[in-house]
């Protein structure tokens, strides 16, 4: 019975609590800039050395799509500016600190093929089979500073396509090249993380 009581009591202090507040409270999720993200504006200059592509189809050339984000989309997010890097126009070995950031990586592709059944000619007294791809796309990327020769920041990002039209390499390419940069940008910007925050009404 002792202990009871003071159970009850504690019950009934929450409740009067509880009751008493006059700001209802909400749950919100936020954006939480991930603690690697990099302080551009800490660099006077960003150079992009072209990322290169191995293991492409023959007849498709990824490299323009490629440079068109890392120069053209990617400075829009980090509100930077970003120059093609071209080595005679840099001294790296009379460098300042903060003078350079460099990006650059490797891009590739790992296409495995297999066969399905044809589902538009099924129902025939033979099964048809075709041949579809499953393609992975994998980015090495790295940031690093000019002056110290070390990455700022390195990541590898892998997205794969299952039942992709090898007619179409095109289509599958830009498909997983959008996949993998919104990851990129997801790692910077912070979208990739949210926290559960209580905000008064």
């Amino acid at each position: 019975m002792k202990r009871t009581i003071p159970l009850i009591s504690t019950v009934i202090l929450a409740i009067l609590i509880g009751g008493c507040r006059t700001q209802p409270v909400n749950l919100v999720r936020i954006p939480v800039k991930s603690k690697n993200t990099i302080n551009f504006l800490k660099f006077r200059n960003l150079a992009y050395i072209p990322v290169k592509a191995e293991k492409f189809p023959s007849e498709y050339d990824p490299g323009p799509i490629i440079d068109y984000f890392f120069m053209n989309d990617f400075p829009k997010t980090i509100e930077k500016p970003i120059l093609k890097y071209v080595a005679e126009q840099y001294d790296l070995t009379n460098l300042q600190e903060g003078d350079l950031l460099l990006i650059g990586g490797d891009i590739s592709l790992n296409i495995k093929e297999r066969n399905v059944i044809d589902e538009k000619k099924e129902g025939k007294k033979r099964r048809v089979f075709v041949k579809i791809e499953n393609w992975e796309m994998q980015l090495e990327i790295f940031f690093r500073d000019a002056k110290t020769g070390k990455d700022v920041f390195s990541k590898t990002l892998i997205e794969s396509l299952n039942g992709a039209d090898k007619s179409k390499p095109d289509y599958n390419f830009e498909f997983l090249f959008r996949k993998i940069t919104e990851k990129l940008v997801n790692l910077f910007m912070g979208l990739g993380r949210l926290e559960t925050r209580y905000l008064m009404k």
